[in-house]
């Protein structure tokens, strides 16, 4: 009985051996399988993207799968097409979608994440993150996530811009530290509403930096392929001079006494006795008649020699052989005249003239305690005039001054006295800008004010005409107020263009 049972349960347990062994194989099966299926769901996504391309209906998917395919390492033997293809930033890719486009990106992505398992997991995590933040824009969003003012947005853009991937991670993390551990004075919103945009940066600089490794790895594939071209047309070459040799060989061997012989003559009719040609017993219609007689084997064989005599540089001329009208001045001479002219020009005075000088001298009298000199230029692009080569151009001088004091508003009046008073502000300008060298006197200088990229401020330009180029200043951006009473003054008189103007005040009422 012993023996049954020792031998009925080595028999079950033989059986649980081999289902369990039966079990890994199936389980060992189903995963090649199932890798077998990714992989062929990849192929034919990647098979789906080349049609639409090749269609011109590519989504962005499409676009972006070959971008990033395209650094994969690929056979050399076998010729992809789809290197054939402009290198663009991936960022380019999502210029111009819709929400719904990015709603597709979105599960497209998801899908592709899947297939491709661990590969390229970085690159899609960077465009998913850059296609939450346009979705955010789109919707309306964006503002209410961040919770950051737009006045300051530009200033936080300026804290990112400039660092690496590095620099910007150890921000993300102090960051990320403050919000773990933010006491009762952190703004949470404010800092979480950072790190969504700082983590958006941190994609593009990503995106950016493998854009840069992307077109290193296209130069260097399409110099590979230039030195196998080369190779080939050197092969091609040296076979092609192999068989021409053995040619002229083969026919030299053949060649006749009467051929060498020919050559001869030819070597020694080629042969010319420079000293006839240019003999000084000669005119000039002589040694042209006789130039003139030689073939074109001589004349070539004559010019050569020529220029071999010469040292390979053309021989120095004589001063009697020079055409009339031309003066022909000495090295040294010439040096000593460039100094004494220079050393001139430095003893000259620089600087304004003496009819500005006395209409600077004549409107700084009116200088008041609450002006201050305002002397900033804003630079304009470079301008070209009609008159330039007669005229010379130059900036016109100026005597500006910048009106400042204090605003005794509502809430100055209650967080502020005259011991401790508030910020001034700007209140007006007075330009003063000098003329007095105009071509045409009955033409009036005018100005034009123009916005700049800051809302807060704007430029105003002088413009007049020649001898003068246009001035431009960077001025703060209120309304005026346009009159007299309140010193509103825009003139041009005695060769001095004055505009005054005071901004408007904005008084509180209920």
């Amino acid at each position: 009985m012993e023996d049954l049972k020792r031998t009925r349960d080595a028999r079950l347990a033989a059986k649980e051996d081999m289902e369990m062994m039966q079990r890994d194989m199936d389980r060992r099966a189903h995963g090649e399988w199932s890798q077998k299926e990714a992989e062929f769901q990849l192929e034919q996504a990647k098979v789906r993207s080349q049609l639409r391309i090749q269609q011109n209906r590519a989504k962005p998917i499409d676009l972006l799968s070959r971008y990033i395919l395209f650094g994969d390492e690929k056979d050399d033997k076998v010729a992809d097409p789809e290197d054939e293809f402009e290198l663009e930033d991936p960022l380019t890719y999502l210029k111009g979608l819709t929400v719904n486009d990015f709603e597709d990106l979105v599960e497209d992505i998801k899908v592709y994440r899947s297939l491709e398992a661990d590969r390229h997991c970085t690159f899609w995590q960077d465009i998913r993150t850059v296609v939450d933040d346009e979705q955010r824009k789109l919707d309306g969003r964006g503002n209410r996530l961040t919770s950051i003012h737009g006045a300051v947005q530009e200033d936080v853009a300026k804290i990112f811009k400039g660092k690496n991937v590095a620099e910007l991670s150890q921000l993300e993390n102090s960051i990320s530290k403050r919000l773990r551990t933010g006491g009762a004075g952190t703004d949470m919103s404010y800092w979480e509403g950072l790190l969504v945009q700082l983590k958006v940066f941190i994609a593009k600089s990503r995106l950016r930096d493998l854009h840069q490794k992307m077109l290193q790895l296209k130069l260097t594939r399409i110099r590979q392929e230039q030195m196998k071209e080369v190779s080939k047309l050197e092969t091609v070459q040296n076979n092609f001079e192999g068989s021409l040799v053995n040619m002229e060989q083969t026919s030299a061997r053949g060649e006749s006494d009467k051929e060498v012989a020919e050559g001869l003559q030819k070597q020694v009719r080629k042969k010319v006795d420079l000293s006839e040609l240019e003999s000084e017993e000669l005119d000039d219609e002589q040694k042209e008649i006789r130039w003139r007689q030689l073939t074109s084997e001589q004349l070539e064989s004559a010019t050569l020699e020529l220029y071999l005599s010469g040292c390979y540089s053309p021989s120095y001329g004589d001063v009697n052989d020079t055409m009339p009208g031309i003066e022909i001045l000495d090295e040294e001479n010439d040096r000593n005249t460039l100094l004494e002219c220079r050393q001139q020009n430095r003893k000259k005075p620089t600087g304004i003239s003496k009819v500005e000088a006395d209409m600077l001298a004549s409107v700084e009298k009116d200088m008041e305690e609450n002006e201050a000199m305002f002397s900033v230029e804003q630079p304009l692009e470079t301008q070209s005039h009609l008159w330039s080569d007669k005229y010379r151009p130059r900036k016109p001088t100026y005597l500006n001054r910048v009106q400042t004091g204090f605003d005794w508003n509502k809430y100055n009046q209650t967080h502020y006295d005259m011991d401790n008073p508030p910020p001034k502000i700007v209140q007006g300008y007075k330009f003063n800008i000098f003329y007095p060298d105009l071509l045409d006197k009955l033409e009036t200088p005018s100005f034009t004010v123009t916005p700049c990229d800051d809302p807060d401020f704007a430029v105003i330009r002088f413009k007049a005409g020649p001898p003068y180029e246009d001035i431009a200043f960077k001025c703060v951006n209120r309304e005026w107020e346009i009159s007299h009473k309140n010193g509103y003054k825009c003139q041009f008189q005695n060769g001095v263009f004055q505009l005054w103007f005071v901004f408007k005040r904005y008084r509180y009422r209920r």
